[in-house]
C-alpha cells in the first residue's frame, strides 16, 4: 500500500481549529463578494457564486471549530464518496441523509484508526483540505462529448450534451459560529437552450450555529434517502434550490441514542399554479420538509421524512394551511377543495441495519408514499418501496458493490394544482428513473414502474481506480405512451497524478423511449 500523509488526530465533537490570519483584502472580498440573502433568490447572486468559490484558490489557512462544519460535497467526488460510505458501515454513522457534514465524518473516522487504518489514512489525506479555515476544497474540471441529449442521474439538471464542466467548492471558517461556503457549477452547452444552467451556484452557504443547530442559508444539496443511487423524496437530480435549513452537524446524544434532525424550506422553479379555475406562475412554489432520524443501537438506524410542496402562482401563502397539513395531510389534501388544498405532500420511512464481521455490509429500505390511502392520514397511498445492499470490502478491501432496488405505483411528482409536478426547471426532484416518464406525466398519465442499480469500485496494485454502474429502469405502458428497458452503462477509469486524479469516462446506454445515447468525459480532480 502507498504511503499517505496523515492529519493531526481531531477530538471527536471537533472539526477545525483557528490559527494564523486572513489577509485584510481576503476579508474585504469576500465580504463584498457574499451578500447573500438579498440576492439568494435572484439570478445576481448564481453569477456572483462563482467569484466566490474562486477566491478561495489562493488562500490556506488552519481552522478550527466546534460550531459550524462544512459539508461533502453530493456527487462531485465519486471516490471519495466511495470511501465515506465504507466508513458509514464500518463505524456506524447514524445519518440516513445526505451530504454528510465533515463533524461526522471526523468524528466517526476516528473509530476506525485500529481496524481500518488503510481507510482512515485514505480519507485523512483525502479531506485535508477541510482542515484548514480558508481553503479550496474541491476543484475539477471535465470535457466531454456527445451528439445526443439525455438526462444525466442525479447531476443536479444537466444533459449529455454538455461540452464542458467546471465545479469548484471552498470555504472560509470566520469564527466558531460563522462560516462562508462557495460553491459553483459551470456547464457549456453545445447549443443556447440549456443557458439557465450554465451557471449554478450549488454548494454556496452561510453558515451559523452550533453543532447541534446549524443554519444553512444559500445553496445547499438535500439527498434524503440512504441509498447511493435513489431518493424518492429530494435528490441532486434537479438543479440545487436556495433554501434555509436548521439542522445538526454531529449526532445528538439523549438517553444513549443518537438523534439527528432537520427542518428546511426552498423555493422552487416557475411554473403554473391552478387557483380560483386559472393557472398562474406568478409567483414560485415553495417545499417545505422536516426530517428526524434515530440510532438506537451501533447497527439500526430509523428515520421519518415529510415534504409539503404549497403556495406558488395566486396562491395565497397561509402558515396555517402548511401546519394543519403537516398534522392532517387528509383533511388538508384529500377532502379540500382545489383552492383550498395545501398543494402536494410525499413522504417516507427509512431504516438502516449495519452488519458486522469478515464481510461486512449493510442493508438498508425505504417506503414512501405520494398520497394517503383508506382516507387515513397515518397510511401512505401511491407507495414506493426501495431496498439496498452495500459491501464496503466485497470479499477483499480493494472492492465494493452495491445494489439497490427500487419499485413504485403511479402518480408520483404529479399534482392536480402543480401543472409541472414535483420538478425544478423540467427535472423531478427525486428519484432519476422518472424522469424517463416525464412526458407522460405532464399529459395527466403516470405509470407503475421499478430500477435496479449496480456499482462496483475497484482499486488495483497501481492505486489506479475502475468504477463501473448499471442502471435499468422498466415502465408500465400507458393509453398513449410505449416504454420500453431503459439501461445505463458508466465505467471510469482513475488515476493519481501527484495530488491529482485523472478520470477517463463512458457513458451510454437506451433510454425508456428506445433512443441511445453516448458520452465520453475527461476530468482532472484537484
Amino acid at each position: 500500500m502507498p504511503e499517505y500523509v496523515s492529519i493531526p488526530h481531531y477530538p471527536e465533537n471537533r472539526l477545525l481549529q483557528l490559527q494564523n490570519k486572513v489577509s485584510i483584502l481576503g476579508i474585504i472580498k469576500l465580504y463584498c463578494s457574499t451578500y447573500l440573502y438579498k440576492n439568494l433568490m435572484s439570478f445576481y447572486w448564481k453569477r456572483t457564486s462563482c467569484w466566490i468559490a474562486l477566491l478561495f484558490c489562493s488562500f490556506s489557512h488552519e481552522a478550527y471549530s466546534s460550531g459550524v462544519s462544512p459539508y461533502l460535497s453530493e456527487k462531485l467526488s465519486p471516490l471519495i464518496e466511495n470511501e465515506v460510505e465504507r466508513l458509514a458501515v464500518v463505524a456506524g454513522i447514524p445519518n440516513l441523509t445526505r451530504p454528510y457534514s465533515l463533524a461526522t465524518i471526523f468524528h466517526y473516522l476516528e473509530r476506525v484508526r485500529e481496524s481500518h487504518p488503510h481507510l482512515y489514512h485514505r480519507l485523512n489525506n483525502s479531506l485535508k483540505p477541510y482542515t484548514h479555515r480558508f481553503s479550496l476544497t474541491h476543484a475539477k474540471a471535465e470535457l466531454r462529448y456527445s451528439d445526443q441529449v439525455h438526462p444525466l442521474p442525479n447531476e443536479r439538471g444537466n444533459d449529455t450534451d454538455s461540452l464542458a464542466n467546471i465545479s469548484l467548492r471552498g470555504q472560509w471558517q470566520v469564527a466558531d459560529w460563522f462560516a462562508i461556503y462557495g460553491g459553483t457549477h459551470i456547464t457549456g452547452y453545445s447549443g443556447s437552450d440549456n443557458d439557465q444552467n450554465n451557471y449554478q451556484p450549488a454548494g454556496s452557504i452561510i453558515s451559523i450555529g452550533v453543532d447541534w443547530a446549524q443554519l444553512d442559508i444559500g445553496y445547499k444539496d438535500y439527498w434524503l434517502s440512504p441509498f447511493q443511487s435513489t431518493s424518492q423524496l429530494l435528490s441532486t437530480h434537479a438543479e440545487s434550490m436556495p433554501s434555509i435549513s436548521l439542522s445538526n452537524n454531529l449526532p445528538i446524544e439523549f438517553f444513549d441514542i443518537r438523534w439527528n434532525y432537520q427542518i428546511f424550506l426552498a423555493e422552487m422553479s416557475r411554473q403554473p399554479v391552478l387557483f380560483n379555475n386559472e393557472f398562474s406562475d406568478t409567483d414560485k412554489p415553495l417545499i417545505a420538509g422536516f426530517h428526524l432520524g434515530f440510532q438506537p443501537t451501533p447497527w439500526w438506524s430509523f428515520s421519518a421524512t415529510r415534504i409539503l410542496q404549497f403556495a406558488g402562482g395566486e396562491r395565497p401563502l397561509d402558515a396555517t394551511t402548511v401546519v394543519k397539513a403537516f398534522f392532517d395531510p387528509r383533511a388538508a389534501d384529500n377532502d379540500a377543495s382545489v383552492d383550498s388544498e395545501s398543494g402536494n405532500q410525499i413522504a417516507a420511512l427509512s431504516s438502516k441495519i449495519n452488519f458486522d464481521g469478515r464481510l461486512p455490509f449493510s442493508f438498508a429500505v425505504e417506503i414512501a408514499g405520494e398520497d394517503t390511502s383508506n382516507n387515513k392520514s397515518y397510511q401512505l397511498g401511491n407507495t414506493a418501496l426501495t431496498v439496498g445492499l452495500n459491501f464496503p470490502y466485497f470479499f477483499s478491501e480493494n472492492l465494493s458493490l452495491v445494489y439497490e432496488y427500487s419499485d413504485w405505483q403511479d402518480a408520483w411528482y404529479v399534482n392536480n394544482v402543480y401543472r409541472e409536478g414535483y420538478a425544478n426547471d423540467g427535472f423531478v426532484l427525486g428519484n432519476w428513473a422518472l424522469q424517463g416518464q416525464r412526458l407522460g406525466a405532464l399529459a395527466g398519465e403516470t405509470t407503475e414502474g421499478n430500477s435496479h442499480f449496480i456499482k462496483t469500485q475497484w482499486q488495483t496494485s497501481f492505486d489506479h481506480i475502475i468504477s463501473a454502474l448499471v442502471r435499468v429502469s422498466d415502465h408500465e405502458d400507458t393509453a398513449n405512451f410505449e416504454y420500453q428497458q431503459g439501461w445505463e452503462l458508466e465505467v471510469d477509469y482513475s488515476i493519481p497524478v501527484g495530488t491529482h486524479v485523472l478520470t477517463f469516462g463512458a457513458y451510454t446506454g437506451k433510454d425508456n423511449f428506445g433512443e441511445d445515447f453516448a458520452q465520453f468525459k475527461l476530468s482532472l480532480e484537484w
